[in-house]
Formats: C-alpha cells, structure tokens, sequence
C-alpha cells in the first residue's frame, strides 16, 4: 500500500511539474512574455453612505502571490498564495484610517496549462482559498487597452469570479515568440506536436521512476537490477553500445612498437 501510494505522489508531482503554468512560458503578439508584460492590479470602488466610505480593493497578478498586500497593514494580510484577494475597508466620517472589514482569497495554487488557445484569448482557471471556497477565471483577450485596468465580475451564486484582462494577445504557439504574421498556422501545428512530445516524455519518465520504485522497495533490488526489463534494454542496446565502442575504438588506431 505505500508503494502505491508513493507511485501516485511521484506521477502527480512529474505531470504538474511539466504541465504546470508559468507566465514566463507564454508568448504574447507582441514577442513579450506574459510575465513582462503584466503587473500586478490593483482596482478599487467606493461605496458611499451617510457615516462613511465602503471600499472595495482587488489585488491581481495571475503570475506572483498577492499574499503581501495590503502593505498598508501588518496583520491583515490576502491569504497565502492567492493571485486573486479581496480586501473591504470602511472610512467613516469621523475618522482618517480605513478599517479593514474583511479580506477574501478568490484565486489559490498553480493552474494547469490549457495547450490551446482560442483567437488568441486565454483562460486561466483557479481553485478557491479554503475559506470563501470560491473559484476565479482569469481571462486574456486581444480587444481593449492593455493599460486599463481588468473588468471584474463577482458571482456570489455560483462562488466565482471572473477576471478580464484586456489588450493582452497571446499568440497561437505560446511557447516560442512568433516572427510573422505567415507563420502562424505553422507555429500553431508545432505547439501541438510540442504537446504530444512532451506526453510521451512524461509517460516514458514516469514509467521508468515507477518500475524503479518498484523493484527497489518492493522486490529489494540494486544497482542496475533497479531499472526496468534491465534485461530486454541490454538485449536491444546493448550490440549497438559494442558496434559503437568498436567503432570510435579502433579509429585512430596505432599499434604499439616494442
């Protein structure tokens, strides 16, 4: 049962690691990446009443943590690695220092990499902070100004917030910067194939660490004895390895005189 258990957490950690969403990692129109392109937002509305000012300030930046903010206070703070955090203060009328009301975390942990983009829009998906257990979508779209700041929509029936961030293009390949307008649809088959190269390694890396684990801790083997079918491996590379050895082994060759 623990070496079952330890399978799992190994082919979880290998899938999220190359799988898992980095802004460094995507490619705008503009040749930039995410991450130089963005900041993080900070967007506020007030709420006027007869004793006072309700303000209503999100913190977004779907590339680094908000966990720092507001910097205004010391001990309240956005949740732990939040990329989405709502922070409610009130002023009132007889008072200069807003007090902080409440402090919700909407967009929590690292989101899965989507392979395919849409005309080049892009959506990112966020689980909740545990608390207010509410999801957050994070939407990229080429119309609009890139200097604005993101429209959000806040859904307290379905327990999610959607974030739209605008003027941001991201181009059809998102791994590599594209050099022309023509080289588009070519960039955009290439992402695929990246994708289904990048498949394959995680299931040949995860079936060697796997079968490894196995014989190391279940049928307590070593050195070599570790690998996998180490039999069949040296079966098929191994005259390959001997033709190769030969061959760069016997170039050059100069007998030794006595």
């Amino acid at each position: 049962m623990k070496s079952l258990c330890l399978y799992i957490v190994i082919l979880a950690t290998l899938i999220k690691s190359i799988a898992s969403f980095s802004c460094e990692d995507i490619y705008l129109d503009s040749k930039k990446t995410l991450y130089k392109a963005i900041s993080q937002k900070k967007v506020e509305n007030e709420i006027k009443y007869s004793y006072g000012t309700e303000y209503n300030t999100w913190y977004i930046d779907p590339c680094s943590s908000v966990e720092n903010e507001p910097k205004d206070y010391t001990k309240e703070k956005c949740p732990d690695n939040s990329r989405v955090c709502l922070v409610k203060t009130i002023e009132f009328n007889d008072e200069k220092k807003r007090k902080v009301i409440d402090i919700i975390g909407y967009a929590v942990s690292t989101p899965v990499q989507d392979p395919f983009i849409r005309q080049g829009n892009y959506t990112l998906y966020f689980e909740g902070e545990k608390e207010s257990n509410y999801s957050a979508e994070i939407n990229f779209s080429c119309a609009g100004d890139e200097k604005s700041n993101p429209d959000i929509e806040l859904d307290a029936n379905k327990k999610k917030v959607k974030v739209f961030w605008k003027g941001i293009c991201v181009t059809d390949n998102k791994t590599e910067p594209i050099k022309d307008d023509d080289g588009k649809d070519n960039n955009n088959k290439k992402s695929g194939g990246h994708f289904i190269i990048r498949f394959i390694l995680i299931i040949i890396i995860c079936y060697f660490i796997i079968g490894m684990c196995y014989n190391y801790f279940v049928l307590n083997k070593n050195g070599l004895d570790i690998i996998p079918h180490i039999d069949i491996l040296i079966s098929v590379f191994g005259p390959i390895f001997d033709k190769i050895s030969d061959l760069f082994g016997r170039r050059d060759y100069r007998p030794i005189l006595q």
